[in-house]
């Protein structure tokens, strides 16, 4: 893990970020949800170190809302149960987590300088409107690690969630998990390059890229600019390895997986094995048409050779090239397709483990969670 510099503690209400020097992130200059708050509680009076405190977020007392911002199922506590909040805890860390983190892709990154990558930079981001002239499609995806992640025709797009916009969240999360704290504020620097205009403003809220503010309207876009501001005060030393990229193009994530991690990819498009080898299979075809040609080519010129002397040293050379690329070529052939074969089986073996293991686990009453909705492919 890197080594991350102290910093200081986020101010309780929104500051000014427009005289705050690049560096760490200052806090909020606007906040738009202010139903949450932070309070401290003792949990060992006499420790070794002299008493020690822990910071619960919690709804206020005056909220009609009883859970996080925009995600109903990770409830919140009281100000005034502290026994009900470290039970809670535990439930929004693990959220909080699985919803930012994108631990794999920055395992990756480092790699992919190998396969001719754009040169790291976070303002690589192209604003939402202009994805279009691209002829790209904009998905919306909750998955971290898919957030301005690319594929041909579409891109990938986390919605900004609504916990974000509470000062009193950031404040909770710089103390209770600082890689969280660091994706998120990456995360957020991001979107200060997507919507860089009115436009994209108007098609984050139409597609649900950017969430309501309590009352259930939308803030405006210079609300919106005020609020993401000191984002952009940030620099690359505070934030994960992925934000310090912009848009990443996924074929290249999964080069990098499969020849560096042994994956057959970071995230598969296809879902079906047979539209996954069609996708593999078809540069393959292509270059097996080009070797057609020029095996065609090697045939029309031994048959000339037939019809008359060799007077020039030089067709002894292409006879013997001509023997042995065909072998060369039928070896390749058949060695592709016996690593397309075998990547069958393992796909579908590494499946059939996968389900008698869980049924073996369902029948045990044991977990049956392991991290994974889906199978070895999709």
């Amino acid at each position: 893990m890197e080594e991350t510099p102290p910093r200081a503690s986020l101010p309780d209400t929104p500051v000014a970020a427009k005289s705050v020097p690049i560096g760490a992130f200052p806090g909020l200059s606007k906040e738009l949800d202010n139903d949450l708050q932070v309070i401290t509680v003792d949990i060992e009076k006499n420790g070794p170190i002299g008493p020690a405190s822990r910071k619960l977020l919690c709804a206020k007392a005056s909220s009609p809302r009883g859970f996080l911002p925009g995600q109903p199922r990770i409830r919140l506590p009281a100000a005034a149960s502290q026994d009900e909040g470290f039970g809670r805890e535990n439930d929004l860390s693990s959220y909080l987590r699985e919803s930012h983190l994108t631990e794999y892709l920055d395992d990756l990154l480092p790699f992919m300088r190998y396969i001719f990558v754009q040169t790291p930079s976070y303002k690589h981001i192209m604003p939402l409107h202009h994805q279009k002239s691209h002829a790209r499609e904009v998905i919306v995806d909750e998955n971290p690690g898919l957030h301005l992640v690319w594929y041909y025709e579409r891109i990938f797009i986390k919605p900004i969630p609504a916990y974000f916009y509470s000062q009193a969240f950031w404040n909770y999360l710089q103390h209770a998990d600082d890689e969280v704290f660091q994706a998120s504020i990456g995360f957020m620097r991001s979107y200060y390059y997507l919507i860089q205009y009115q436009i994209d403003f108007n098609q984050g809220c139409s597609i649900g890229l950017i969430p309501k503010k309590p009352d259930g309207a939308y803030p405006t876009y210079e609300e919106f600019s005020d609020f993401i501001l000191p984002f952009t005060r940030v620099d690359d030393f505070h934030v994960n390895r992925r934000f310090r990229y912009g848009e990443l193009r996924l074929s290249r994530i999964n080069r990098t997986a499969l020849l560096f991690r042994f994956r057959l990819a970071y995230f598969h498009i296809f879902p079906q094995w047979g539209s996954f080898l069609a996708h593999i299979l078809a540069p393959l075809i292509t270059v097996f048409a080009v070797f057609s040609v020029v095996l065609n080519s090697m045939q029309v010129g031994l048959a000339a050779l037939d019809m008359g002397p060799v007077e020039n040293a030089g067709w002894p050379s292409f006879i013997s090239i001509s023997l042995y690329f065909p072998i060369a070529i039928i070896i390749l052939i058949a060695l592709v397709i016996t690593l397309a074969l075998g990547g069958l089986c393992i796909m579908g073996v590494k499946d059939l483990i996968h389900g008698n293991n869980v049924r073996r686990r369902k029948k045990k009453g044991g977990s049956v969670d392991d991290g994974k909705s889906h199978g070895m492919v999709w």
